[in-house]
């Protein structure tokens, strides 16, 4: 992560524009606070790109606009407000060719980002948190130029219990996924509990719940118990895959 660190450094300061790309799902967890500041420090233009935002309900995201401007609403996967974002890279630019540092958490999307700007898919791209291992660059057009980077975590989030629904850590490296799922169940019950088709359980305890999902997906370990730890591992895939809208 240290090595990591370096090259976002370098980054921030070889660009002329930073955006910071940020899961519509989870602003106030996946803004980078450490990597702001040192924008700031460097008096750069920071661009804040809320992606995944077809994952929120579009209310919510009005309602947060005022408190991340400049910011521009996107979701990379169905090329949604790339435009809208190429447009506001040129208005801060001044319409003069420009470098443009590509910064965030691990699994945000920043990858896909490029991708998108760039029409071709020419930055790899992964649901695995971690998958970009260095600096990247990246022909837009004739007058932006990207700079992809490892995503890096502020210093106050390394221990941060959050790093599961932030998907940062990897669910398959999750050794007890159930107690990860209660964790989103706390705050996304309905939306998950939609997702699956799972009605009438307002009486169950969070762990019943699980069992009952295991039991609607004919998941059971020997003995004939429901498998809990994997109903645990497919609903933390399908979170941080996107695949769970809010």
């Amino acid at each position: 992560m240290a090595n990591f660190w370096k090259i976002v450094d370098k980054v921030i300061h070889e660009a002329d524009i930073i955006l910071e790309v940020i899961d519509a799902r989870m602003i106030d967890k996946t803004r980078n606070l450490e990597i702001e500041g040192k924008i700031q420090s460097l008096n750069k233009p920071l661009i804040r790109v809320i992606n995944k935002c077809d994952l929120v309900d579009k209310d919510e995201l009005v309602k947060k606009k005022k408190l991340l401007e400049p910011c521009v609403f996107i979701s990379a996967k169905n090329f949604l407000g790339t435009t809208m974002l190429r447009k506001k890279i040129l208005q801060v630019s001044k319409g003069e060719a420009v470098l443009v540092g590509v910064v965030g958490y691990p699994n945000t999307g920043k990858s896909s980002l490029i991708n998108c700007l760039r029409g071709k898919g020419v930055a790899p791209v992964s649901s695995v948190s971690g998958y970009t291992k260095g600096k990247q660059n990246v022909k837009a057009d004739n007058k932006i130029h990207l700079i992809d980077t490892p995503g890096v975590l502020s210093s106050t989030d390394l221990n941060d219990d959050n790093s599961i629904k932030i998907a940062t850590k990897n669910f398959y490296n999750e050794k007890d996924p159930d107690v990860a799922v209660f964790s989103l169940l706390k705050e996304h019950k309905k939306q998950i509990l939609d997702h699956y088709g799972l009605d009438n359980v307002n009486d169950l305890n969070d762990e019943k719940i699980l069992e009952e999902l295991a039991r609607k997906a004919n998941r059971y370990v020997s003995g004939g118990e429901p498998d809990v730890q994997m109903i645990s591992k497919r609903i933390l895939k399908d979170w941080q895959h996107g695949k769970i809208k809010l």
